[in-house]
C-alpha cells in the first residue's frame, strides 16, 4: 500500500482515494455514498475527459446499455401512458427510472478505470480491512454493554446493529466485505513466517464469525460460509485452511447457541423458515395455484394463512407473504412491469382483489422485485447478463487457475454471485445502497474477467 503512495500521481491518487473510500460510505449512510459516487464520477470525468469512454464495447457492455434503455422506455411507458393518475399522481415513476441511470455511469467509470490499470485495489482491501475490525469490535463491544461506541442500543434481543444504528445490516456488511481482509493479509504475510499467518487468518475468520452470530443476520451468516467455502476452493494457497476454518465455525455456532438462549432460539427456527419458503414456491409459483392470503382468526402480529388445495396453512414467516405479494403484483402487469420504486402501490392496488394484508416497499427477494417493476422483459435481460457477468469470470479463473495476477477476481466472482442468488431474501434491488454493491462487483468482476492476465 505504502509503494503504491509513492508511485502513483496525483491523478491516480485521488480516484483510488475515492474509490477505496466506497466502503466507508456503506457505513455512513445513502447520503454520504451517493455523494461518494457522485465525487468519484465527476473527478474521473475531469482528470481523463472524454478520452477516458474511448473504449470498445463488448458483448456485456452492450446488454448492460440494452437493459438501461429498457428501463427508460418502461420508465417513459408506465409514467405517461400507463399509470393510474389515482395511484400515481405525480411524475415520481420517471424521476425515479431516471436518477437510477447513474448506475450506468458508475459501470462505464469503473470498467474503464480498471481496463487503463488505474484502480489499485491495495487500498480498497487496506480500507475494507479496516471497517472489518471496527465493525467486528463495535459489534462485540454493543452485545457485551448493550450499546456501540457511538451509543446506539438494539431493541431486538436476538440482532444487533452496531455502528447502523435502527438498520440491522451489520451481517450483511460483513458478507459483503469482510472476505477482503483474508487477501490484505495473505498479500501482506504471504511471503513471511507461515505460522504467523495461520494465526492472523484463523483469528481473523473467529472474530468475523462471532460477530456475524451476535449480529442475527442468518442469511448474511449462511451466504459469508458459501463465500468462504468458494473463495478458499478456488485460491490455491487459501484451501489448506478451508476445513479448519468449517470446524472453527461449527464449534462457535454450538458455543454460542449453548451459553446464549437467543441465539439458540433465532438460528435453531431458520429450518422452519426454510421449510416454508419451500412449500411457498411449490404450491404458488411453481404449481401456479389460486391461493388465498388471509388473517388468522386469532390474528397475532406477523402472522397470516395461505389456502394452498383447498387447506388454510399458517404462515408466521413474513416473508412469505412478501414474496406472494410480489408474485401477485407481477401477474398485474407481466410483460413490462410498473415501472421502478411502483411495487408499493401497485402491490396495495393488486391486494384488493387478492387480499393481500399489506405490501413493504419491495417483495424481499431481487427476481420478484425485478419482474413486478420491469416484468419478463427486464427479468430475462438480467438473467442473461448475470449469467454471462458469472461464467465469463468463471472460465477467466478456470483458464488462469494458478496466476496470483488474477487472484483478486476470485472474491468478486463469488461476491457475484452470491449477491444475485435467487433463492434468498435481499433489500430492493433498486435502492442506493444495494444498486451501488451490485454494479460495484459486477463491473469488477466484468473487467477483471476481461484483463489480459496483467497484475492490477
Amino acid at each position: 500500500m505504502f509503494f503504491f503512495f509513492k508511485k502513483a500521481n496525483s491523478k491516480t491518487f485521488y480516484i483510488n482515494l475515492l474509490f477505496s473510500l466506497i466502503p466507508i460510505s456503506f457505513i455512513a449512510g445513502n447520503l454520504i455514498l451517493n455523494l461518494n459516487i457522485l465525487i468519484f464520477v465527476l473527478f474521473t470525468i475531469f482528470f481523463y475527459g472524454m478520452e477516458a469512454f474511448k473504449i470498445r464495447l463488448n458483448n456485456t457492455d452492450k446488454l448492460i446499455i440494452t437493459f438501461f434503455s429498457y428501463v427508460l422506455f418502461a420508465g417513459f411507458l408506465n409514467n405517461f401512458f400507463l399509470k393510474d393518475v389515482d395511484i400515481f399522481p405525480t411524475n415520481i415513476i420517471i424521476v425515479k427510472t431516471i436518477f437510477y441511470l447513474r448506475f450506468l455511469l458508475l459501470y462505464f467509470v469503473i470498467r474503464i478505470l480498471i481496463e487503463k490499470s488505474i484502480i489499485n485495489f491495495n487500498l480498497f482491501l487496506t480500507v475494507c480491512t479496516i471497517c472489518t475490525y471496527f465493525i467486528c469490535l463495535d459489534l462485540i463491544y454493543q452485545f457485551n454493554f448493550g450499546r456501540d461506541i457511538f451509543g446506539y442500543t438494539s431493541n431486538d434481543p436476538r440482532r444487533i446493529a452496531g455502528p447502523f444504528g435502527d438498520e440491522l445490516i451489520a451481517g450483511s456488511y460483513l458478507q459483503r466485505f469482510a472476505i477482503f481482509t483474508f487477501f490484505l493479509i495473505l498479500t501482506l504475510l504471504n511471503n513471511k513466517n507461515k505460522i504467523f499467518l495461520s494465526i492472523c487468518l484463523f483469528s481473523t475468520f473467529v472474530l468475523i464469525f462471532i460477530s456475524l452470530v451476535i449480529a442475527g443476520n442468518r442469511i448474511p451468516l449462511i451466504l459469508f460460509l458459501m463465500l468462504i467455502l468458494c473463495v478458499f476452493s478456488f485460491n490455491k494457497i487459501m484451501r489448506k485452511y478451508l476445513l479448519g476454518l468449517i470446524v472453527s465455525a461449527i464449534v462457535i455456532l454450538g458455543i454460542s447457541s449453548s451459553l446464549n438462549p437467543n441465539i439458540k432460539h433465532h438460528f435453531s427456527h431458520f429450518n422452519l423458515k426454510v421449510a416454508e419458503f419451500v412449500d411457498f414456491f411449490s404450491a404458488v409459483i411453481i404449481k401456479d395455484k389460486k391461493n388465498k392470503v388471509s388473517s388468522p382468526e386469532h390474528h397475532i402480529q406477523g402472522q397470516y394463512e395461505i389456502e394452498i388445495n383447498g387447506k388454510l396453512v399458517q404462515f408466521p414467516n413474513v416473508y412469505v407473504k412478501e414474496f406472494y405479494s410480489g408474485y401477485q403484483t407481477w401477474k398485474k402487469n407481466k410483460f413490462i412491469g410498473g415501472g421502478i420504486k411502483s411495487f408499493r402501490k401497485n402491490c396495495q392496488n393488486s391486494g384488493k382483489s387478492f387480499n393481500i394484508l399489506n405490501c413493504s416497499t419491495h417483495p424481499h427477494n431481487y427476481y420478484l422485485e425485478i419482474l413486478s417493476e420491469l416484468g419478463i422483459v427486464g427479468f430475462i435481460l438480467l438473467v442473461i447478463i448475470f449469467s454471462k457477468v458469472f461464467f465469463d469470470s468463471l472460465k477467466k479463473t478456470i483458464s488462469n487457475f494458478n496466476l496470483k495476477a488474477n487472484s483478486i477476481i476470485i472474491p468478486f466472482m463469488f461476491l457475484f454471485f452470491l449477491e444475485v442468488f435467487p433463492i434468498r431474501t435481499t433489500g430492493s434491488f433498486f435502492t442506493t445502497g444495494n444498486a451501488t454493491y451490485i454494479f460495484l462487483v459486477m463491473t469488477i468482476t466484468i473487467a477483471l474477467s476481461q484483463s489480459k492476465g496483467k497484475k492490477i
